[in-house]
Formats: C-alpha cells, structure tokens, sequence
C-alpha cells in the first residue's frame, strides 16, 4: 500500500512536470534518491526526527531540481531527456562512491520510521503518512493546475513565443515546474526511506 501511494505522489510530480508544463525528464529517480538519502542521512548520521529530516530532504531536491532546471531546460526535446539522464547517472554514481556516508551499494540501514502516536508506528506509519501525502499532493496539483501557475504552464507548454508575448518568462516558468515536480519526487523518497 505505501509502495503504490509512493509511486502516485512520484506520478503527480511528473504530471506537474510533463502534463502542466510539457517537460521530459528521465532522471527523476534520482530526485526520489536524493530524497530518501537526506532522511536515511540526516536521521541516522546527523541524529534528527523523521520529522525535520523528510522537509529538509523535500527542500533539497526543490531546489536541486530548480538548479538543474535552469541549464536544462535551455535544451529542448531529446537534449532535455539526455541531460535529465546524465544527472541520473551523476546522483547514482555519487550514491555509490561515497560509501563513508551513503553506505556505498549496501545503502543505510536502521533509518527509523516515523511515529503518528503510540498505536501506529514502523510501516503501518509510513503506509498513512504515504495516503496522506497523495490526498495533499491531489489537492495540490488541483489547486495548483486551475491557478495562475498552472495556465502559465499550459502557455509555455502550448506555446513558448505566444506566453512571451503576454510577458511571462519561459525559463522561470519551466524552472518552478521542474522544482515542484522534484520536490514531490523527493517527498515520496523520503518516505521510502524508513521502508
């Protein structure tokens, strides 16, 4: 059950990413990585709650995601799919070659899961919190698909000359999608984590 709530929170950020804003990216796994190592990190290394860890991990890859959004999204096409995968194969081989922190090819072990008082803990935790986060993360792609963002998307997507025109900015635009998409990536990493 949490498994596939992971996937549909991962699947709502590509549909930011791909159905709002018209953008391919094949590397989004490693935004998922990147989330799931923060938590596993920040709470097994550095000593902090689920709870602090999993918004710094979200907050990461949004920004990562934007960083990576402004060289990338010069690109278009099978360009942008080539760069996406690169950064991949960049977060993957980082992951592996840094085994003092990252635990190598083993990975982390012992990250702690998430308590939501004293009748629910471990997987039963994450598996709610997991439901939680796709309802937030509907919600959010609701609101944020009928709002000015998402008609600003939908421009860019349909029409990047056409959006200049009415004096939105194609890059910024395509940047904010890409960072909203890695931070919901990022989130159901997190979570994954504790599994």
């Amino acid at each position: 059950l949490a498994g596939v709530a992971l996937l549909a929170v991962v699947g709502i950020g590509m549909n930011v990413l791909l159905g709002l804003s018209g953008q391919i990216s094949f590397g989004h796994v490693a935004f998922y990585a990147i989330g799931a190592y923060a938590v596993a990190i920040l709470s097994t290394r550095v000593g902090l709650s689920f709870w602090l860890a999993w918004p710094i991990g979200i907050a990461l890859c949004a920004a990562l995601g934007g960083l990576l959004a402004l060289p990338a999204l010069r690109v278009k096409g099978p360009y942008l799919a080539m760069v996406t995968i690169a950064f991949a194969f960049v977060v993957e081989h980082a992951i592996i070659e840094a085994p003092s922190l990252t635990g190598g090819q083993s990975g982390i072990m012992g990250v702690e899961a998430p308590s939501l008082g004293a009748l629910v803990q471990g997987e039963r935790a994450v598996a709610l919190l997991a439901l939680a986060s796709v309802a937030a993360s509907l919600a959010f792609y609701a609101w944020l698909s009928r709002g000015t963002w998402g008609a600003a998307m939908r421009a860019v997507r349909d029409s990047e000359v056409a959006a200049e025109s009415l004096g939105m900015n194609p890059l910024v635009t395509k940047a904010v999608a890409f960072a909203v998409s890695a931070a919901l990536t990022g989130a159901a990493g997190g979570l994954f984590a504790p599994l």
